[in-house]
């Protein structure tokens, strides 16, 4: 059953290593790319997740030579080591057939919301699968529990609101202490082992970011521009929950998981599992709809829920109504059918594509290294995979613009920075990736641009007008040179 599994993975995920980055996981494998060859993010690359995502990619990238394939080959192994660790959790905790039916069901739902992978919240939900695997062992270790401290520090320096593990965790040993289900000192050693890790992984981020003079860059970035960016009031943020709800059916597998943990701690005060999910699943809504904003891939945090709410579920199933696994296997298909026809259908979808299609990445990266190979290249917009395909950094410290379109005071700032950058530092190549929502370089879709951001970006289209010639037109992109290479 576990090499069926482990296949079952290989089937869902090897396509990582062939498909190309989407928008935002770009942005980080460019802000990894920035470190390996020696530059600063927030100093020489400006975007606003947390160090430790930076750090990931610029590891997946050294060790890839250099290459993109390093980061893919790091994601895929930590799926594979993380998910196998759940399995072989849960099939202690339970049976093989509950862990491979609910580590399956955690699988598909990363499909669901993968967006072609190295994204925060996926790497925020592995670190937090991980750590919940090491919490519930019967004999955890003080390396375990360093561990999970560890673990804290990277998802809260990944972003800080991939944390609800952490605090349900904190939630569980609270009500362990007032049910007088644990000891005082022994809750506190266990905390006392975690702050190890967590004080190593401090010490190591502080020690690189107080070295390149990036902390107050970081804090800025990571911190200021994110709580400004997420300034949904607590009504809204419940009303973006109901709506989220509605929308992702497979909420329906831990809102149940919820109610039955409840039931089953009533019955059973000893129970960890579904005391952490009681305090874990609310805290989770409430921390990934902060930002008021239902990006699919925010909801890769539910992984977790998903995994041992449809353990705890198939449990409770097994208990009270005494079916067999047959039955079991029935109910549970039911439910895959009615929640995960689109990650299946993305799946054959991928594989398709790598048979048929791959051929044809990379052409714009071609192109700009053999016609442009001296040039220096901005590319206007949000399409850093035409960096990541080249050997070029942009000149400028904002390499992508999307946050240019919220018309905030914060932004404002960085805009006036960025048009005095590239005043300074001239690009010889600009490429207006053409991207919707952001004021295209020729003007052609100014009605449908809010005067903010025209307002806001009308210094840097009289600097491209003054200095700039529109030189070609190609795979749907303006090439503009300067006048003087014309």
């Amino acid at each position: 059953m576990k090499k069926l599994f482990v296949l079952l993975i290989l089937v869902l995920f090897v396509p990582i290593l062939f498909i190309p980055f989407y928008t935002d996981a770009n942005v980080f494998a460019y802000m990894g790319r920035l470190l390996v060859n020696g530059y600063v993010p927030y100093v020489d690359g400006w975007d606003h997740k947390g160090v430790s995502l930076y750090l990931i990619n610029a590891f997946g990238y050294a060790i890839g030579f250099k290459s993109m394939i390093g980061i893919k080959i790091v994601e895929l192994l930590l799926i594979l080591y993380t998910f196998i660790r759940i399995f072989d959790f849960l099939k202690k905790e339970y049976s093989w057939l509950i862990a491979f039916i609910a580590a399956s069901f955690g699988l598909f739902t990363l499909k669901y919301f993968f967006d072609g992978g190295n994204l925060t919240e996926e790497y925020g939900a592995l670190f937090s699968l991980l750590s919940i695997s090491l919490i519930l062992k019967e004999k955890a270790k003080t390396l375990d529990y360093a561990l999970v401290g560890a673990f804290f520090i990277i998802n809260f320096t990944l972003r800080a609101n991939l944390i609800a593990f952490w605090v349900a965790l904190f939630c569980a040993y609270l009500a362990q202490l007032i049910l007088k289900k644990e000891s005082f000192k022994v809750i506190l050693m266990q905390f006392v082992k975690m702050s190890y890790g967590a004080i190593a992984i401090i010490s190591l981020l502080l020690v690189y970011l107080l070295s390149t003079n990036s902390l107050d860059e970081f804090i800025d970035a990571a911190f200021t521009f994110n709580f400004s960016y997420s300034g949904a009031s607590k009504t809204s943020v419940f009303s973006t929950i109901f709506s989220v709800v509605k929308k992702y059916h497979l909420s329906v597998i831990f809102i149940i998981g919820f109610i039955i943990s409840l039931l089953r701690f009533i019955k059973d005060k000893r129970r960890k599992l579904e005391l952490i999910l009681i305090f874990w699943i609310p805290i989770e809504l409430f921390f990934g709809n902060i930002s008021d904003r239902l990006y699919a891939h925010y909801y890769m945090m539910w992984i977790p829920l998903v995994i041992f709410s449809t353990a705890v579920i198939i449990a409770e199933i097994r208990e009270r109504l005494q079916i067999t696994n047959t039955l079991v296997v029935i109910l549970m298909g039911v439910i895959f059918a009615g929640s995960f026809y689109v990650p299946s259908y993305m799946t054959l979808k991928n594989w398709k594509w790598i048979l048929l299609e791959a051929d044809e990445t990379k052409i714009v990266g071609d192109y700009v290294s053999e016609n442009y190979k001296d040039d220096t290249l901005l590319v206007w917009g949000n399409s850093t995979d035409i960096y990541n395909q080249t050997d070029k950094f942009s000149p400028t410290t904002f390499f992508y613009h999307s946050t240019f379109k919220y018309d905030t005071e914060y932004i404002r700032k960085k805009i006036e920075e960025f048009h005095q950058q590239v005043s300074k530092n001239k690009p010889s190549l600009i490429i207006d990736g053409k991207r919707s929502g952001m004021l295209q370089l020729d003007g052609s879709n100014s009605l449908e641009i809010d005067e903010g951001q025209k307002r806001n970006l009308k210094e840097f289209l009289k600097i491209v007008k003054t200095n700039y010639v529109l030189k070609e037109q190609k795979f749907g992109l303006d090439f503009y040179v300067l006048k003087s290479n014309e």
